[in-house]
């Protein structure tokens, strides 16, 4: 199997939005495909995100979202690996890989930092991630919040 890898632009959006949401399936997360491609079509636009696409002869069989953020106690860019997913066919030949190095690469080029996070059960990944020289972050907790969240009472 021959892959290429290849920057998506939000016109590219389409090509590869059923494997997109195949990822958000792996998830459980429902989403509708007209605003997942809406959504991915705007970061794109605005700069707001970085897509690799693998792709061989019949079609993208990977990808790999990056959203640039900054790290005030390194003073440099720092990016979220958000999105990571190889199609299940794909497994084990070396997809997600090629789509990690591109993303180190990248980051790598503008000086940057990378973190991504994963599921504690997602053991292939997290030798994938380790293979590839990021390490557990033992150091910091994460904690998350959303708006739509129940929020407490006030004082």
């Amino acid at each position: 199997m021959q892959i290429a890898v290849r920057q998506a632009d939000a016109e590219s959006v389409r090509s590869w939005l059923p494997l997109f949401l195949t990822y958000l399936d792996f998830y459980r997360t429902a989403q509708p495909a007209e605003a997942c491609a809406a959504f991915l079509e705007q970061r794109l636009r605005m700069g707001e995100a970085v897509v690799f696409l693998a792709e061989d002869a019949a079609g993208v069989q990977g990808f790999a979202l990056l959203y640039p953020g900054f790290s005030s106690l390194a003073l440099r860019p720092h990016w979220l690996l958000h999105d990571l997913f190889v199609s299940p066919a794909c497994r084990g030949g070396g997809v997600g890989q090629l789509l990690l190095e591109h993303c180190q690469a990248h980051v790598a080029a503008l000086g940057g930092g990378l973190t991504l996070q994963t599921a504690h059960d997602n053991l292939s990944a997290q030798r994938l991630y380790e293979r590839s020289g990021f390490k557990l972050d033992t150091e910091f907790r994460v904690y998350e919040w959303s708006a739509s969240s129940p929020q407490p009472a006030a004082p």
